[in-house]
């Protein structure tokens, strides 16, 4: 393998919600022995077994925003960066206390609140695919935090206000960033999908020159300065597309599919 293409999947590979065109579908069948392809997500590897089957991905992946390279032909991680389980129950008791929705990606499963209003997204996923490739859903004992795990590569909080966001970005042990509107991610500190890709481009043995990673929101600008070739996709923002090498077409018009046979 002499060359690698790392992708984003929502609003990248495929639009928010839906499914992979033919016509980016035909262009990575088109991928010749020599190019490796490979998916980057916020994610938790729980519920991207979908899109490993779906599109037949041989290589690791990155999961968790970088917190994670997964190998699902091995089923173990490759490289990961833990929130330490110090940090975790502070961060936990703090979101609890002040009311702030959230869901965890750890090692066993999903951590999430009760009440959770955002548990249709995961029972969708879970509901789309077969038994064995369900993720496991954790309820959280809130007055205890009793028997959560010590691996949990990433803390979504939903609705976040600019306080919590400007408090957390104080705390030197976590990483903050954004996947989706309304939302934060909150990794270990240095857990970026850049490094991720750093790490998956060593242990293939690919010079990250001769890595390509699209995407097309600001977490995906540290694989765009990371030593790879930045490809942003044309829905990307200006402030993301100025970060990258290379500015393809939207996701709607099959921009991966483009780049692959036009620009790399």
């Amino acid at each position: 393998m002499r060359k690698l293409i790392v992708c984003d999947i929502d609003n990248t590979l495929l639009p928010a919600g839906g499914r992979i065109s033919d016509v980016t579908a035909e262009a990575l069948a088109t991928l010749d022995e020599d190019t490796g392809f490979t998916i980057a997500t916020g994610r938790s590897f729980h519920v991207v077994r979908k899109f490993v089957d779906d599109l037949h991905l041989t290589l690791p992946v990155i999961t968790s925003n970088g917190a994670q390279l997964y190998d699902y032909a091995n089923e173990v991680s490759l490289y990961e960066t833990l929130i330490s389980p110090q940090t975790i129950q502070v961060l936990f008791k703090k979101l609890i206390e002040e009311g702030f929705d959230f869901v965890a990606y750890a090692d066993k499963g999903i951590y999430f609140r009760p009440q959770s209003e955002h548990l249709a997204f995961f029972q969708n996923y879970n509901a789309s695919v077969a038994p064995e490739l369900r993720a496991p859903m954790l309820p959280l004992d809130e007055d205890s935090l009793s028997g959560v795990s010590e691996k949990i590569t990433k803390v979504l909080v939903y609705f976040p206000t600019k306080s919590l966001i400007t408090e957390l970005q104080t705390w030197e042990d976590l990483e903050i960033t954004a996947s989706m509107n309304h939302v934060i991610d909150i990794m270990a500190r240095n857990s970026t999908k850049g490094n991720a890709v750093v790490a998956l481009a060593r242990h293939l043995g690919i010079p990250l020159s001769s890595v390509y990673c699209f995407g097309d929101g600001e977490n995906d600008v540290s694989m765009f300065t990371c030593g790879a070739v930045g490809v942003a996709m044309g829905n990307a923002s200006d402030s993301v597309k100025k970060k990258a090498q290379v500015v393809t077409l939207p996701c709607l018009e099959d921009g991966v599919a483009y780049a692959i046979k036009n620009l790399l």
